[in-house]
C-alpha cells in the first residue's frame, strides 16, 4: 500500500516536469531544417528594398542624421545623444514640440557610430543596414511563430502559418516608410528588440535558463531605447504566456520581472535626459504637432475612430499610400458620419470576437488582442502622437494582422475541405493573391522614396488636402530651383513652388513653415520680376497670418542695404512693425525689430521714430517712448494728430 502511494507521488512529480509550453519544445537545428523558408523570407525582404541603396536622405533624416550636431560628432556624440531629448542635436536645445517629448537614442547612436567609422555621411551604408535589419526581423518573426504555431506537415512547408505570416509581414506595403526612410531604423530596432524579448521569455519559460531570463530584460531596455512603443510588449508578453504556455500566474510574473526592470531603467534614463516622464511642461498649440487643436471632444473621438478604421483598411487593401496624414488629409470627423460609425461597429465586432476566443485561446483572439495592444500607444487614445495617423505606426501591429490572415489561409479555410474541396483551392488562391499583391504594391511604392521631390510629388496627389504635403512639395521645388542655373527652368520651378505653397496656406493660413516658405518664394519671384509692390504686399499678408517670419526680416534687410531710402520699403517696415506685428498681434518686441532695422539706415525718418515711440509706450517704457516721439514730432509735427 505504501509502495503504491510512493509510485503515485513519483508519477505526480514527473507530471509537473512536462514542458510548460503548449507547443513542442524548442527544436534543435531549427534553421537547418527550415532553410528553404528562411532563404525565401530573407531574399524577399532584401529584393523588395534593394533599390533603396542609392536613395537620398528625406523627411526626418535631417533631424537625426544630416543636420544633427550630435550624430556628426561620431563616437564623441554618443554621450550627448544618451543624455538629451532626441531633437536636441538638431535644434540645439530641448523644445518639447510634441506631447511627452521624444527620447529614442538607440537608432541615433547607430547613425553616430556609422559616421565615426566611415568618417562622414554615407546614405548607401545606412540604407543597406536598414534593409538587412528588415530581412533579419523577418527571420526573427518566422522563428517566433514557428515556436507558437508548430507545423504538422513538413511536406507543405510553403503553406504553413509561420511561413505565410512572415511572408505577409515582410511584403506588406505599409512597411515601406520604415525600411526606405533611413530614420525608420527606430521602428526596426524597437520591433526587433520586442520580438527578441518575447522569444527570450519563452526560452526561459521552457527551460528555466537564467541567461535567457536576464537577456529578456536587456532586450526590453534596448527596444525602449529605440522607441517608446516597445512598452506595449509588457502586455503582449503575458498575453502570449497565457495563450501558449502551461505556466501559472506566479510563473508569468517571474518571467516578466526582468522586462519590468528594463522598463524602469529606461524611464530613469528618460527622466534624466528630458526632465519629466510623460507630461511636457510646454502646452502644444501648433496643429502640426497636435492635430486635434481646436477640436471639441466629440470631433476628436470621432476622428480617432475614423483613423482606426483606416488602419484596418490599409492592412487589407494598402492603396492609396502616403507618408502624410497631417491636417487636413484626414478630415475633421463627426459621430454622424458613416465612415466613423462603420469603424466603430467594425472594432466592436473585433472586440467581441477577441473576447469570445479568449477563454478557448484561439489564434484569431490572440492576433486581434496583439493588434489592439500594440496599436494602442500610437492610436491618439493614450497620448497624442503629433499626427492623425501614419502607416509606420502599423509596423508593430501588422504582425497581429499577418497572424490572423495566415491562420485563415493555412488552417481555417483548408479545414473546411471535408465539406467542400473548393475551400483549399480558395485558400491557396487568396494566399497567392495577397503575397503577390503585397509584393507588387511594395515594389511600386518604394521608388517614391528616392528623393524629396519624388516623395512629396507622390504625397500631394494623395494627400492633396494636407497643408504639410503641399508645403513640403513647395520646399522640394524651391530647393531644386535654388540649385538650378538655367533661368527659365528656375523660374518655372519657383512658380510651381508658389502654386503648392499657396495651396498649403489656403488649408492652414497660420502654418509656420508654409509662411516661411512663401516668403522665400516671393523673394525669388521678386528677383525675376523686380515687382516690389507685389513682394511687399505679399509680405504684409504673410505677417497678418503669422507675426514672426524670420525670412521676411532677413530679406527686408537685404532690400534696405540695396536701397536704404526707398519709401516703399520704409512704409512696409512701419506697417509690419507697428500696425501688424505690434498692434494686431500684440508682439511689441518683435515689431520693434522691424522699426529699429529701418532706423538703423534712416535714423531721421519721422514715421519710424513715431512707431518706435508708440511701441515703447505699449511696452511700458515711458522714457524711451518720450525720446522717440519727441524726435518724430520735431521732424513732422503732423504726427501728433495720429491715434
Amino acid at each position: 500500500m505504501a509502495k503504491r502511494k510512493h509510485q503515485k507521488t513519483v508519477k505526480r512529480k514527473k507530471k509537473k516536469k512536462l514542458p510548460k509550453l503548449r507547443t513542442p519544445f524548442f527544436e534543435q537545428g531549427f534553421w537547418k531544417s527550415h532553410w528553404k523558408e528562411s532563404l525565401i523570407i530573407g531574399i524577399t525582404a532584401i529584393a523588395l528594398y534593394a533599390m533603396c541603396i542609392n536613395y537620398e536622405y528625406v523627411l526626418d533624416d535631417q533631424i537625426v542624421i544630416t543636420k544633427n550636431d550630435f550624430t556628426k560628432k561620431g563616437f564623441a556624440g554618443v554621450g550627448d545623444i544618451l543624455t538629451t531629448e532626441s531633437f536636441t542635436g538638431y535644434f540645439g536645445e530641448q523644445k518639447d514640440l510634441l506631447a511627452g517629448a521624444r527620447y529614442r537614442p538607440l537608432s541615433i547612436i547607430t547613425f553616430a557610430i556609422e559616421y565615426g567609422i566611415i568618417g562622414g555621411l554615407n546614405r548607401q551604408v545606412s540604407h543597406a543596414i536598414n534593409i538587412l535589419l528588415y530581412a533579419f526581423l523577418g527571420l526573427m518573426i518566422f522563428r517566433l511563430l514557428a515556436l507558437l504555431f508548430p507545423t504538422e506537415n513538413e511536406k507543405y512547408w510553403f503553406l504553413t502559418l509561420p511561413f505565410i505570416a512572415a511572408m505577409l509581414y515582410v511584403t506588406h506595403p505599409v512597411h515601406s516608410e520604415v525600411v526606405a526612410n533611413i530614420k525608420g531604423r527606430d521602428e526596426l530596432m524597437t520591433m526587433m528588440g520586442s520580438v527578441a524579448c518575447l522569444y527570450a521569455v519563452l526560452r526561459y519559460s521552457e527551460f528555466g535558463n537564467k541567461l535567457w531570463w536576464v537577456a529578456s530584460g536587456v532586450l526590453m531596455f534596448l527596444a525602449l531605447m529605440a522607441k517608446e512603443n516597445a512598452l506595449t510588449f509588457m502586455a503582449v508578453i503575458p498575453l502570449t504566456l497565457y495563450f501558449y504556455t502551461r505556466s501559472d500566474l506566479r510563473a508569468h510574473l517571474m518571467a516578466l520581472a526582468p522586462s519590468l526592470i528594463g522598463v524602469i531603467l529606461y524611464f530613469v534614463f528618460r527622466y534624466n535626459a528630458i526632465g519629466f516622464l510623460f507630461d511636457s511642461p510646454t502646452v502644444v498649440t501648433d496643429v502640426m504637432n497636435d492635430p486635434f487643436v481646436g477640436m471639441n471632444g466629440g470631433e476628436k473621438s470621432a476622428t480617432i475612430m475614423y483613423t482606426l478604421g483606416e488602419y484596418i483598411r490599409l492592412l487589407f487593401f494598402p492603396h492609396p499610400l502616403t507618408h502624410d496624414y497631417y491636417p487636413y488629409h484626414v478630415p475633421v470627423m463627426h459621430w454622424g458620419k458613416m465612415a466613423t460609425l462603420a469603424s466603430f461597429f467594425m472594432y466592436t465586432g473585433l472586440v467581441v470576437l477577441a473576447l469570445k476566443g479568449l477563454r478557448k485561446k484561439t489564434t484569431i483572439s490572440y492576433g486581434i488582442l496583439y493588434y489592439f495592444i500594440t496599436l494602442s500607444i500610437v492610436s491618439n487614445i493614450v497620448v497624442v502622437v503629433g499626427t492623425f495617423m501614419n502607416e509606420r505606426f502599423l509596423f508593430m501591429p501588422s504582425l497581429g494582422f499577418a497572424i490572423v490572415l495566415a491562420y485563415l489561409l493555412t488552417r481555417y479555410l483548408p479545414s473546411l475541405e471535408t465539406r467542400n474541396p473548393l475551400f483549399r483551392t480558395i485558400a491557396i488562391a487568396l494566399t497567392v493573391i495577397y503575397l503577390g499583391g503585397f509584393a507588387f504594391r511594395t515594389i511600386t511604392r518604394v521608388p517614391v522614396w528616392k528623393n524629396p521631390l519624388t516623395l512629396n510629388g507622390a504625397a500631394v496627389t494623395v494627400s492633396e488636402n494636407s497643408a504639410r504635403s503641399n508645403c513640403f512639395m513647395a520646399t522640394a521645388l524651391y530647393n531644386k530651383a535654388r540649385g538650378t542655373e538655367d533661368s527659365q527652368e528656375k523660374l518655372g520651378l519657383i512658380q510651381e513652388a508658389g502654386y503648392f505653397i499657396r495651396r498649403s496656406l489656403d488649408i492652414l493660413p497660420q502654418y509656420g513653415s508654409a509662411n516661411q516658405m512663401y516668403a522665400g518664394v516671393l523673394a525669388e519671384e521678386y528677383l525675376f520680376d523686380n515687382n516690389l509692390d507685389k513682394l511687399l504686399d505679399g509680405y504684409r499678408g504673410i505677417l497678418r497670418n503669422r507675426a514672426k517670419v524670420t525670412y521676411i526680416f532677413q530679406f527686408t534687410e537685404y532690400l534696405l542695404k540695396r536701397n536704404p531710402g526707398n519709401a516703399k520699403i520704409l512704409n512696409f517696415l512701419y506697417d509690419a512693425g507697428y500696425e501688424i506685428i505690434g498692434k494686431q498681434h500684440g508682439r511689441y518686441a518683435d515689431g520693434m525689430d522691424y522699426i529699429q532695422k529701418g532706423l538703423e539706415f534712416n535714423p531721421d525718418n519721422a514715421r519710424l521714430n513715431y512707431a518706435a515711440g508708440k511701441l515703447f509706450e505699449l511696452m511700458g517704457d515711458a522714457g524711451q517712448a518720450s525720446t522717440y516721439l519727441n524726435k518724430a514730432y520735431s521732424i513732422n509735427p503732423g504726427l501728433r494728430n495720429l491715434q
